[in-house]
């Protein structure tokens, strides 16, 4: 049997790492989730049951909580003023393709900083509804991807997007800069979780609907806090297909629910221009006496998490010596810019680890913002590795043959262990696919639908993260694939059609099936050695190198 994808020894307990004692939070929080702003509504309208409900929960707050806020202000009033509203549902969030990170930061290290500050609309207002997740997905990420592309490539937006943008450009808190920012609305009232009272979505419905659907901007669909019903109609629908984000990931540790947020992804891909959408466990001092601060450093009871709920926030930056020794990450509320400083503020690595439930990136360049690069320059490594999974600094060489097709140099052990090592100058999906003994393709990568082959931030990246690739006991060669392209690839159907061919062998079936979209084979310039790779013109949709790995 050729080679295959095994798991590295002990995968479980590396990507899980040490239980964790925070609380699970549950889907909204409990009580603070989505069913506190749900009560305040109705309170609010009943002026006598409003004034008894604070009787209660100060009596709650000062004696069964402490009361850590001068002024005598308790949580009932700190969340008449915020609204949550981001429910966490851990099967959709394990449906989410899992981001593939960048090599470790000791071999290819990050700056100690970075920031998107200068791209992100002045802070919104909720208001009383739970619109938080479309604040933080519409608002926030996608108006900064926009202005990241905007800001070098505007005219190249104009030309492809069709639309003229003149009306959509709204002024931004920079006099000098006008910028189009997306509506809450037009996102919320779709992703709404149903039967709720404008209280509540899920991070993921916003992220598909972004990706499948686009967004409207703000100055064509108004927001409001009153009501959530109004829907987009057939034109404005029509409008926000031009501004779909190309996609989406998970950042986490591992591929289960239960692992935990990965922050060192979440600074790869801040550093490299991609907005992060967060849900995040909020209450006690978050929402209190936070005017004018740069920072939330929560006080003993706040670990606690008693009344807290799920908030949506849009992360914008990191700093790794922001809290002297200590690192932290830089939030962009939708709690008006008199919360924290000018809306924003700045929350320490290790709390955030602890309070935050998930986080995704939403990839740096929207629909109708694309800029093609004019040359794919791609580099591969066959990365030797451990049982555990470990690089051991060893790369398997390979010599280039003729036309697309690579063998070793000398061949590797039966039993030998490996991932690939891609490093790429533009982004870009990679895939994998096998050759077996019978002369039949399979799929080596995804190996999973959970596992992500978009490659959206450049850099050098070793993966699967948890798995590895293994030479087996059978034969003296086996032959693998490697397909880069510019866009997402219906694998399946691509290997079933290989295995369908009558073509012989695998660089003969890849032409067959994928013809006019596969760069010839004559036209890259190849490198060979420990890492291999090519240099083509980006033309064509797709670039392919066979591996044919010998094995005693």
């Amino acid at each position: 049997m050729p080679i295959r994808m095994t798991p590295d020894q002990g995968g479980d307990e590396q990507r899980q790492g040490p239980p964790s004692n925070r609380p699970s939070g549950g889907g909204g929080g409990g009580l603070g989730g989505s069913l506190i702003p749900l009560l305040l509504g109705f309170l609010i309208k009943r002026p006598k049951l409003l004034i008894v409900a604070v009787v209660l929960f100060g009596l709650y707050y000062f004696f069964g909580r402490g009361c850590s806020t001068p002024g005598g202000q308790n949580m009932i009033s700190q969340l008449a003023n915020f609204s949550t509203g981001a429910d966490f549902n851990p099967a959709l969030y394990d449906s989410v393709a899992i981001f593939e990170p960048l090599a470790d930061n000791t071999q290819h290290p990050l700056p100690e900083k970075a920031s998107l500050e200068q791209y992100a609309p002045t802070a919104g207002d909720q208001g009383q509804q739970g619109s938080c997740v479309a604040w933080a997905s519409a608002y926030a990420a996608r108006t900064i991807v926009q202005a990241e592309a905007t800001d070098n490539h505007f005219q190249n937006f104009q030309n492809s997007s069709g639309m003229d943008t003149s009306e959509d450009m709204i002024q931004d808190s920079e006099p000098h800069k006008k910028r189009i920012v997306f509506s809450p609305s037009f996102l919320y009232n779709q992703i709404k979780i149903p039967n709720s009272g404008c209280q509540g979505s899920y991070i993921e419905r916003a992220m598909q609907s972004m990706q499948n659907g686009g967004v409207l901007p703000f100055s064509k669909f108004a927001y409001t806090d009153q009501g959530c019903d109004r829907m987009p109609n057939a034109e404005q629908l029509q409008q926000a297909m031009p501004f779909r984000i190309k996609g989406y990931q998970r950042l986490t540790k591992g591929d289960t629910q239960q692992d935990e947020v990965d922050m060192l992804a979440m600074k790869q891909q801040l550093s490299q221009g991609s907005p992060c959408v967060i849900g995040m466990m909020v209450g006690g001092s978050f929402m209190q006496n936070m005017e004018g601060r740069d920072k939330w450093e929560p006080d003993q009871s706040d670990y606690q998490m008693a009344g807290f709920g799920g908030h949506a926030m849009c992360v914008i930056a990191y700093d790794d010596y922001k809290f002297g020794n200590e690192g932290g990450f830089q939030l962009q509320n939708s709690w008006t810019p008199n919360w924290g400083k000018n809306g924003r503020a700045w929350v320490r690595y290790s709390d955030f680890a602890y309070f935050c439930k998930e986080a995704y990136a939403v990839y740096p360049q929207g629909e109708g913002v694309d800029v093609k690069p004019s040359e794919f320059d791609i580099r591969f490594g066959l990365a030797q590795v451990d049982a555990k999974g470990q690089a051991t600094g060893q790369h398997i060489a390979l010599k280039h043959g003729q036309g697309r097709v690579f063998r070793t140099a000398s061949p590797i052990h039966k039993g030998d262990r490996f991932k690939i090592e891609v490093t790429n100058n533009a982004e870009c999906y990679t895939y994998l696919f096998g050759l077996e003994t019978e002369g039949s393709t399979y799929v080596l990568f995804p190996y999973t639908p959970k596992h992500s082959p978009y490659c959206g931030i450049t850099g050098t990246r070793i993966f699967p993260r948890d798995q590895s690739l293994t030479a087996d006991e059978v034969g003296n060669m086996d032959v693998m694939a490697i397909l880069v392209a510019n866009q997402p690839l219906d694998f399946p159907k691509i290997n079933e059609q290989m295995k369908a061919s009558a073509a012989q062998g695998m660089d003969a079936k890849l032409a067959a099936v994928l013809g006019d979209e596969l760069t010839p084979a004559d036209a890259p310039a190849y490198s060979e050695g420990e890492t291999f790779g090519a240099k083509v013109p980006a033309d064509k949709t797709a670039l392919a190198i066979v591996l044919q790995i010998d094995k005693r």
